[in-house]
């Protein structure tokens, strides 16, 4: 709404930008007019707030973002309540669109992707005119990420995530730029590039160790364990993860964070040729956070190490009683789905069931090309066209080694910058306006 449209019928424009700039003050009449015409109240139009509100506000925050750490669905439910009875009471926009935000970010972790992105287009119907504000903004953005990221959409959610990092400089929130730094970490492992991965992970590091958040540093300590893993630094790795073990056991922390930690350790040991070691390691993960707690996609991915691990030891049987039991506990999670497949078929190659063994490969691959993950594509591609080439099928071959050889050539790091030249600076100094910081974000 443009002050001429406000103004129109109350007062004039010029009285309007005096109040607005606070160098006047209207009269109660006036402002019940005004208030009515923004369907608000004369309260929050003059800015009063309830301090008592402002708090409970900033105390369920904080509440949530512990359960959604600790994986506590139960609390998650019961914040939500809390805020939706919050927000009946609260006349407040600016309170009112952190709310519900908030409340996004929570359902987010409990819904599908797909129930998850109808209520993201609710919530941006709603409050379309208050997306500009960085505050409001970068959050917004790292729920829309998250959306993508469960989906196994890591280019999208990367694109998201690069959104919001370059609002950071605008809002004053740590424990918010802390998030999204650690969600780019994430994503930049899973795109197969572990160093940019280790360099968000550091930058949220040091701003959690700032807060005293321990459980957001067992997080991300496990997030460069597993970066350093990838990249076969194998003995950092492990010591990164011991050090969230003791924190957790120090602290009294959640299990959750010792069970990953353990899973993180097995999978450091497997790589390094120790089953035995591996094995235990993958159980201990299972046992210390109580199968009861775990989330069954945690469980799903401890059953997929275990099952490419006997693999690796000629164990068909328990590999393929462990990797059916991995992808009846994925199937909500694709990429991971799709990786499983990928280790069903080898166990089918390995008992010599090669039409199996076909299936399963082509399967993943059409899942890791729908998901744009381009190195699992790569390998998968290139592993299925060999095969076919020595099959004696070298139409199919070359059909699997090209995909290989696409997918492979985009495995470049991603540049943080826009491909479109700026505007030229002396059509800027001939047409720019006041700057405004609502505008151009």
């Amino acid at each position: 709404m443009t002050q001429r449209q406000l103004a129109e019928g109350i007062i004039s424009v010029p009285y309007l930008s005096l109040i607005e700039n606070e160098k006047a003050t209207p009269g109660e009449d006036i402002l019940k007019l005004l208030a009515g015409r923004l369907k608000t109240d004369p309260e929050t139009l003059m800015g009063i707030r309830d301090a008592k509100k402002e708090k409970q506000f900033r105390e369920l925050v904080e509440r949530a973002r512990t359960a959604l750490n600790y994986e506590e669905h139960d609390t998650s439910e019961e914040t939500i309540q809390s805020l939706r009875s919050l927000a009946s009471t609260v006349s407040d926009p600016d309170l009112l669109v952190q709310i519900e935000l908030l409340e996004l970010n929570l359902l987010e972790h409990r819904s599908s992707p797909d129930h998850s992105q109808k209520l993201l287009e609710q919530f941006e119907e709603r409050w379309k005119s208050y997306l500009e504000c960085p505050a409001i903004r970068v959050p917004y953005l790292r729920v829309k990420g998250n959306i993508q990221y469960r989906r196994g959409h890591f280019e999208k959610a990367l694109h998201h995530y690069l959104a919001a990092k370059r609002l950071l400089p605008e809002i004053t929130d740590d424990i918010e730029k802390g998030y999204v730094y650690s969600n780019l970490g994430k994503t930049y492992v899973l795109l197969a590039n572990p160093s940019i991965g280790i360099l968000y992970a550091d930058k949220a590091l040091e701003i959690m160790n700032r807060h005293d958040r321990l459980l957001e540093v067992c997080n991300l300590l496990h997030l460069k364990g597993t970066c350093l893993c990838y990249i076969k630094e194998y003995q950092e790795a492990i010591l990164l993860f011991e050090r969230i073990i003791r924190m957790c056991n120090h602290f009294l922390l959640c299990h959750l964070y010792a069970s990953r930690a353990y899973h993180g350790m097995g999978i450091c040991h497997m790589k390094c040729g120790d089953y035995r070691t591996a094995i235990r390691l993958f159980h201990q993960s299972i046992r210390v956070g109580d199968p009861k707690k775990l989330p069954d996609w945690e469980i799903g991915v401890v059953h997929q190490s275990l099952g490419y691990t006997f693999l690796s030891t000629g164990d068909l049987k328990k590999a393929k009683r462990y990797i059916k039991s991995a992808m009846k506990r994925l199937r909500e999670r694709s990429n991971l789905y799709a990786e499983c497949l990928v280790y069903l078929g080898m166990i089918y190659h390995a008992e010599g069931n090669l039409r199996r063994f076909e299936s399963c490969y082509r399967l993943a691959i059409e899942m890791f090309l729908s998901l744009g993950i381009y190195e699992k594509t790569a390998r998968t591609a290139q592993t299925l066209g060999q095969f076919l080439s020595e099959a004696g099928q070298p139409q199919e071959a070359v059909k699997y080694l090209t995909i290989a050889a696409e997918n492979y050539g985009r495995l470049i790091p991603p540049i943080d910058f826009d491909s479109e030249l700026p505007e030229s600076v002396i059509a800027r100094r001939t047409t720019q306006r006041p700057f405004s910081r609502f505008e151009g974000r």
